[in-house]
């Protein structure tokens, strides 16, 4: 037992630099582990700053189309409520213009005097030989030529 003690007093500092050399490797070891996790960390932060700055871009982009959106709905509706006016305006020329026809009709005795059917017949079928379209046919959508010109080649005029 003499023997363990001396042992252990000869070499006493080569078992503590020994224990000093562990610590120190476990040290390293556990440095190295919270370096590589640090490393990853500030990665991880730097893609999530550029996904924030995106995603902030990505919002501008979205706010300035939401505010021409509603510019041109306020637009939009400024012209309706002028079209609104408009019509408005128009629906009561156009009863004025429908009252001042009927006081007119109703001073003329001959818009007061029945009309003959024969000649309400005669006036049908002249306007529909007129207009070309025999009696048991819909009547064909022409599309407009876009000009005011006549037809030259007819004859009449």
């Amino acid at each position: 037992m003499f023997n363990v003690i001396g042992i252990i007093r000869n070499y006493s500092h080569v078992f503590f630099i020994a224990l000093i050399c562990i610590c120190l490797w476990g040290l390293n070891a556990r440095n190295s582990q919270l370096t590589a996790t640090n490393e990853r960390l500030e990665q991880l932060a730097n893609s999530k700053d550029s996904q924030i700055n995106d995603l902030r871009s990505k919002n501008d982009d979205l706010a300035a189309s939401v505010n021409d959106l509603v510019k041109a709905v306020n637009k939009q509706n400024a012209v309706m409520s002028q079209v609104a006016e408009q019509r408005a305006v128009t629906a009561q020329q156009n009863r004025k213009l429908q009252n001042e026809i009927k006081r007119y009709l109703e001073a003329d005795k001959s818009a007061a005097a029945p009309v003959d059917s024969r000649a309400v017949e005669r006036l049908r079928d002249a306007a529909k030989s007129a207009s070309g379209i025999p009696d048991n046919q819909p009547a064909t959508v022409k599309p407009a030529s876009g000009t005011d010109k006549p037809i030259t080649g007819t004859g009449s005029r």
